[in-house]
């Protein structure tokens, strides 16, 4: 059943949706390409089943300051990065968290040019290790960032879809309001990779999470490779559950102490991906390179920082 915040805004965005946004060519060929790319995806069972699925991270810490214990199946999230460079590292954990929603529907990818410029293309066998076949990933990249917008409401009102993402620059607060409202209306969830770490502006996900890369844990099958993909992890969001410190708030807060040694504590969090299992969880502060980083090597580049896909 649909809550009255999500009729009234059906109502009112069918109203102030003018024709020229209706006859937008980035819409209406996005719109074209998903019709045209849904009619070959098979038939796919249990969609009701997976909605009643806990969306968890597994890393129970983490879990136990969300609403619920959990993230919700429709709604607003974003993923940001310490700085800039951080970017690539959110994919690898946006795409371990798609992952856990246990979904085989397709999965819509927004993405602006300046993006695929700046870190390149998803790299398809990348996606195995998260468990995630190529063939439910639906690119659609928008030259404008501008654009991004428009082709995150109509992937976000496509059926049949596990999740929308977005990579791109930060939505205005109405935009992010927007995409929460049709993420509530049709029932799933809408990721943001924000290329900006602007976290002072105002938003309406229910979420916002900052990840930065860190060492990564010696993998046990490949002692010498760089090694799992390994994050250090912030909620300085959370509608509803408990919010915690930015990562720029904590590192103050170690400065302030004038102690680097903090940075070994349990916060922010870093967490590892483990592709046996498909599942994060807490690296060990004795695994391989927890007690190596400071303030001033967080947020830095290193040769063992996870890449595009983790």
């Amino acid at each position: 059943m649909k809550s009255q915040l999500a009729t009234d805004y059906q109502s009112e965005f069918e109203a102030d949706s003018s024709d020229a946004a209706r006859t937008n060519p980035v819409v209406e060929s996005l719109s074209q390409s998903l019709k045209k790319h849904l009619k070959i995806q098979p038939t796919l069972q249990g969609y009701s089943t997976e909605q009643r699925v806990p969306w968890t991270t597994g890393v129970e810490t983490i879990d136990g300051c969300l609403p619920e214990h959990g993230l919700s199946r429709s709604g607003l999230h974003e993923i940001e990065p310490l700085i800039p460079t951080d970017m690539p590292s959110l994919t690898g954990f946006a795409f371990g968290m798609l992952s856990k929603l246990r979904s085989n529907h397709p999965i819509i990818w927004c993405v602006t040019a300046q993006q695929v410029g700046d870190y390149g293309q998803l790299y398809a066998f990348g996606l195995e290790r998260y468990g995630i076949s190529p063939a439910q990933i639906i690119i659609s990249k928008v030259n404008h960032p501008l654009h991004l917008h428009f082709a995150l409401e109509e992937a976000l009102k496509t059926d049949g879809v596990a999740a929308v993402i977005g990579e791109g620059p930060r939505p205005t607060f109405t935009g992010s309001r927007r995409l929460s409202l049709l993420s509530q209306t049709h029932g799933r969830p809408c990721l943001l990779l924000n290329s900006q770490a602007d976290g002072e502006r105002g938003s309406a996900a229910l979420t916002r999470w900052q990840v930065s890369p860190t060492q990564g844990v010696e993998d046990p099958l490949d002692p010498f490779g760089p090694g799992l993909p390994t994050w250090r992890i912030a909620l300085p969001r959370s509608r509803g559950g408990k919010t915690m410190p930015s990562m720029r708030e904590t590192l103050k807060g170690f400065e302030a102490h004038n102690d680097l040694n903090h940075n070994n504590t349990s916060y922010p969090w870093r967490i590892v991906w483990d592709e046996q299992t498909l599942s994060f969880r807490e690296a060990s502060l004795f695994s391989s390179g927890a007690v190596s980083q400071s303030s001033e090597t967080v947020g830095k580049p290193s040769s063992r920082l996870v890449g595009r896909t983790g």
